[in-house]
């Protein structure tokens, strides 16, 4: 074995909490590598069990959403490791200073000294690569292990998907996905080692021993905040002055808090704006089970007039969907509310006098190109209902009824209006084909008037129910007392009444019947958000878990180098409880240096976060209070404990001994 590998064993032996911090970020940055790497790779086999090993026609689009968060987690993930790692090379180097010092004197090369803190790497990763490697297959299989539970639920649920599939994450070991991950996070610790390495080979050999190679000479008068010393006293004062002076060590301490800090402030708001499109696409009806009829579609841009054109493959007519509602309310105390949808075949033109105000403004602010043709959306009711709001509208069967009625997202705002004139009388629709028909409007209701299962998001600006169409979807909503036997029976309706191929997809069928509870799609949602809240909420911990490392190795390290600087501080009064106010206020003061840099980013962060959301959904921003508290509570606890820790070791010193030992070093 060289000299130099000797040199760094020993120092590995010696300084064992400074070995023991450096394996940890090692091991957790190749655990994170491997993790992200077994995932792909998973992700992979399963897309290549759906779509053929070259993803079929959307190769670029699926390989795009598998590697582009894997590397930007990767950018993240070795940031965080180069600046923890680098940070406990350098804060070794500063450490042995003087030994560095004395080994030039006694002919030590540059390349010498350098080989002696890279073999210190070499040997930790050795031994930390491996771990990391084990660690992040193990995180990977309980990972997978857990989102499979919650896929279990999803595939639970398939009735509701269009084409029925089954989502499954094999846990799928790749030698090429470890070596690359070995290899990176090799290079990784090569480059954080040969940062302080090369700055401590370049000193000179008497800065070395004078223990001057670190630290830089400003003849300035370092000052404190006055109001600092008026709160805190001497301890406060001499607590700001060392964090001024030791910038360099304090720096790091602050960025991975910073760092920490920004990334869970925005996980935050991830989570609470996951949860507010949650709430938004809550429907809120009395009704628990609905039955759905949806026809495929063919969009093409109609050639005589340029337009995009919509044809149904299989509509439904308003006759065949109260057909069903009248079979479905056989069943044992059920009503239903049948409803019928088309949202793309028609438009109209109206004159300005007959669009309100407010809706004049919505348009004048849309980006639509051509503001004067509002699409229409045409409703058929069952016949108990349609008769109900004709009733209500006091209009006779057989008219039609306009719902005067608008809602929309004003850039996060939900806003409601009136968009017509109560003086409308008739539509003309028009049809992308150019042809057009006339139809008179009888009724009016306003949103008081209207029943809540007219009220869903993303509605055409002119809504009109007919005594008759034929309609792309139709629902039934219902709240039978037996909701398990509703939807058997349900189901056998619907199928009596379409019957189709079950192995047949979607488009093959032409159409998709399907029936099932309306919390349903609520539990699908809230999976989806419990998966991605998983994922993100333990991939940021343990990526905070790397910044601890950095801030338990260098807040303690500091503590242990000042050790003569605490024994003089001793030896001309100050008592004990001072010497712990004092480190306890540093504590303090680095904490709210991380917290005002990492807070301001992390709220910036979030706004723009919100910024894609709120600009197609009614979602306002709100601050994440909650992490933000959870945030300020955890920094001030890990500098606090850190301190304490390191406060206990210095307990133990001989103030004489320590300041005899270091004066002649």
């Amino acid at each position: 074995m060289r000299i130099t590998a000797k040199l760094a064993y020993s120092q590995l032996k010696i300084n064992r909490s400074r070995t023991i911090g450096a394996l940890v970020a090692i091991t957790l940055a190749t655990a994170l590598i491997t993790a992200v790497c077994s995932f792909v790779t998973s992700a992979n086999a399963m897309l290549v069990s759906f779509l053929g090993a070259d993803y079929g026609e959307y190769s670029s689009s699926y390989a795009a959403l598998l590697l582009i968060p894997a590397i930007l987690f990767g950018i993240i993930i070795l940031s965080m490791a180069i600046v923890v790692i680098s940070n406990v090379f350098r804060v070794s180097a500063s450490e042995r200073v003087t030994q560095f010092g004395v080994l030039k004197c006694v002919g030590a090369t540059k390349k010498q000294i350098t080989d002696t803190v890279m073999s210190e790497s070499i040997l930790l990763s050795a031994i930390g690569i491996p771990l990391g490697i084990l660690a992040g297959l193990l995180l990977s299989f309980v990972g997978i292990s857990i989102i499979n539970h919650f896929l279990d639920e999803l595939n639970s649920l398939v009735h509701i998907m269009i084409n029925e599939i089954t989502l499954t994450l094999s846990f799928v070991v790749s030698w090429k996905a470890l070596l690359l991950s070995a290899m990176v996070c090799f290079l990784t610790v090569l480059l954080s080692a040969w940062l302080p390495a090369h700055k401590a080979a370049k000193t000179s050999a008497l800065d070395c021993i004078r223990g001057t190679g670190e630290v830089k000479i400003d003849h300035k008068q370092v000052r404190a905040n006055p109001l600092i010393e008026r709160i805190f006293g001497i301890e406060g004062t001499l607590a700001a002055k060392n964090i001024k002076r030791n910038r360099r060590n304090f720096r790091s301490t602050v960025i991975a808090l910073a760092a920490g800090v920004i990334l869970f402030v925005s996980l935050g708001e991830l989570s609470s704006q996951a949860n507010a499109i949650q709430a938004y696409l809550r429907l809120d009806i009395d009704q628990t089970v609905l039955a759905e009829y949806t026809s495929a579609y063919d969009s093409h841009l109609n050639e005589a007039t340029g337009k995009k054109e919509t044809v149904y493959n299989h509509p439904i007519s308003s006759e065949l969907g109260n057909t069903i509602a009248q079979k479905l309310e056989e069943f044992d105390n059920t009503t239903i509310f049948g409803m019928g949808n088309d949202l793309d075949t028609y438009e109209t033109i109206l004159p300005g006098e007959l669009i309100s105000a407010p809706m004049q403004s919505v348009l004048a602010a849309s980006d639509q190109p051509l503001k004067q043709e509002l699409p229409v959306e045409i409703i058929v009711l069952d016949n108990a209902h349609y008769a109900a709001l004709c009733e209500k509208a006091g209009v006779p069967l057989g008219s039609t009824i306009l719902l005067n009625h608008y809602s929309y997202n004003d850039n996060g705002t939900k806003v409601a209006l009136v968009p017509f004139s109560p003086q409308m009388k008739a539509v003309t629709l028009i049809k992308a084909d150019g042809s057009s028909s006339e139809i008179s409007i009888q009724g009016i209701l306003t949103q008081a008037e209207m029943p809540q299962e007219l009220f869903y998001p993303n509605t055409n600006p002119v809504r009109l129910i007919v005594p008759q169409a034929e309609v792309r979807t139709y629902s039934w909503y219902s709240a039978p007392s037996d909701v398990a036997g509703f939807i058997t029976y349900a189901n056998a309706v619907m199928t009596q009444t379409f019957p189709e191929n079950k192995d047949s997809s979607y488009m093959e069928s032409g159409f998709n019947t399907r029936v099932y509870k309306v919390d349903d799609y609520m539990k699908v949602m809230n999976i989806a958000i419990v998966l991605a809240s998983i994922f993100m909420y333990s991939f940021v911990v343990l990526l905070m878990l790397i910044g601890f490392t950095n801030v338990v190795s260098t807040m303690s390290t500091n503590v242990r180098m000042r050790s003569r600087e605490f024994a003089i501080l001793q030896s001309v009064g100050m008592t004990t409880a001072g010497l712990k106010q004092m480190l306890n206020l540093e504590s303090i003061l680095c904490s709210m240096k991380a917290l005002m840099y990492g807070l301001p980013v992390g709220i910036i962060v979030s706004i723009f976060i919100n910024l894609p959301i709120r600009s197609k959904l009614p979602i306002p921003y709100a601050l994440p209070w909650l992490a933000i508290v959870l945030c300020v509570l955890t920094v001030f606890l890990i500098t606090w404990s850190t301190t304490r820790y390191a406060i206990q070791r210095l307990e133990k010193q001989n103030i004489i001994e320590t300041i005899r030992s270091e004066s002649g070093r």
